[in-house]
């Protein structure tokens, strides 16, 4: 029994080679043309009955071997020179696995090596039965060999050079039906001839010994090179301050117990924005900042505050500064505008771990506003008073370098005298100080 193969497109081949020139006598074409196109058909059939199998069976090994060493780069080197004496040779090789390829009758003895070299800790072989699959890439090399010769028997046959043509692309087929027939069968061969090692490393880590530490930190300074060379003093290791920046942004609310002055105003809101800060002080440094508050009451309270001055750090923890400069306040249609001036003094102090405390005091002086004109009973000076202390409940984080920093909650109160009457004010919201240090530990 005979399959046909792509026989659709064959049959377009006999077509034209069956079709003869007109000249030519009627028989002769058919002839001709019913020769070729059955030698095509038939070329392109397979037998159905398979050659016989081979008797042993073919087999594919491959294998995975899981060894312990110290470096997987100089193992793999050693594998390297230990697989080529054995007619084996290495495919790849890297930090952490390698795969070689190994003859198969020696494959025991490459395994036996490797013990040798290393700690052999697992091996797993895979086999595969590829006589199957051999035997029918040699049963289709027998086919198409018999088809291409089938097929040069009709060769002579072809008259005109489009039947020539035509059988020259048939041969040229079944050549190469050949050609991947037999790679199929010398790629099979092949694979049964060595075993496919790969082969992973297992590193062990090295133990790790922690240094040892003395009970007391001057016992780490003894030695031959201290005595050797003394130092000229003892090296400090406290930090003192030297830079600082307060900063906070805060819900304000004001109370007036006696609203008369302000015609019935009582309460007030605003949001408030203060900074402070502290330059590079050796040991007196500039000192500075500036209010911004917005908000609203029975009208629309503003502020705006620049202030420049210098200031000290003492110690490590507590800072202090004196400035002034120009600024604005008021609410409209309560309290008037005016052009400030105030002289303040403020205060920082980092008191605990988890406290922070600003406090400032400043009397000012008021321009352009004559119903502002000596508003404070207790001023030492100008015509308004104004205090005020704030705590940063926060942890100080570690130091980076040589600055600490300390983010978050802010709680205020303040006391304000103006226009003859008595202002108390709460604060609630975000502030953050960063402090520089200098020095050594």
């Amino acid at each position: 029994m005979w399959r046909p193969s792509n026989a659709s497109g064959r049959y377009a081949d006999c077509a034209r080679v069956g079709a003869l020139e007109d000249s030519r006598p009627l028989a002769a074409a058919f002839k001709i043309g019913f020769a070729l196109c059955l030698a095509v058909l038939l070329g392109t059939a397979q037998p159905a009955v398979a050659e016989e199998a081979p008797r042993q069976p073919t087999l594919s090994r491959s294998s995975v071997i899981v060894v312990g060493v110290e470096s997987g780069i100089e193992a793999g080197r050693g594998i390297d020179a230990m697989v080529r004496p054995l007619g084996g040779r290495l495919m790849r090789a890297g930090d952490l696995d390698a795969s070689v390829e190994v003859p198969s009758a020696r494959y025991r003895d490459f395994v036996a090596e490797l013990s040798r070299m290393a700690e052999l800790r697992s091996e797993k072989v895979t086999t595969t039965d590829t006589s199957a699959l051999l035997a029918d890439a040699m049963a289709e090399v027998q086919a198409a060999r018999a088809a291409r010769q089938r097929r040069e028997k009709l060769a002579g046959v072809a008259r005109d050079v489009n039947e020539k043509l035509t059988v020259e692309r048939v041969l040229e087929g079944s050549s190469s039906r050949i050609v991947s027939a037999e790679a199929r069968v010398r790629e099979l061969e092949s694979r049964a001839a060595v075993v496919w090692v790969e082969i992973r490393f297992q590193t062990e880590g090295k133990e790790s010994i922690e240094p040892a530490t003395l009970p007391f930190p001057w016992l780490d300074e003894l030695g031959p090179a201290r005595l050797a060379n003394p130092p000229d003093h003892v090296p400090s290791r406290s930090l003192e301050l030297r830079a600082l920046t307060d900063f906070a942004l805060s819900l304000k609310t004001s109370y007036v117990h006696d609203a008369a002055p302000l015609d019935g105003t009582q309460l007030a809101m605003a949001l408030a924005f203060d900074m402070r800060v502290l330059g590079e002080a050796n040991p007196v440094g500039l000192f500075g900042g500036m209010n911004v508050a917005l908000g609203a009451s029975q009208g629309f309270v503003y502020g705006l505050q620049f202030m420049g001055g210098v200031g000290m750090p003492i110690g490590r923890r507590f800072a202090f500064g004196v400035s002034s400069g120009p600024g604005i306040d008021g609410l409209t249609t309560v309290v008037p505008f005016g052009l400030v001036f105030p002289v303040e003094l403020w205060l920082g102090w980092d008191l605990f771990e988890w406290l922070n405390v600003s406090a400032w005091g400043h009397n000012a002086w008021v321009v352009g506003s004559d119903d502002r004109q000596s508003g404070s009973a207790h001023a030492l000076f100008g015509d308004e008073l104004s205090v005020g202390l704030a705590l940063v409940l926060a942890d100080r984080d570690s130091f980076s370098s040589y600055t600490q920093r300390r983010h978050g909650w802010l709680f205020g109160a303040g006391y304000r005298e103006l226009l003859g009457t008595e202002m108390f004010e709460l604060r609630l919201g975000y502030a953050g100080i960063d402090a520089d240090f200098s020095g050594s530990y």
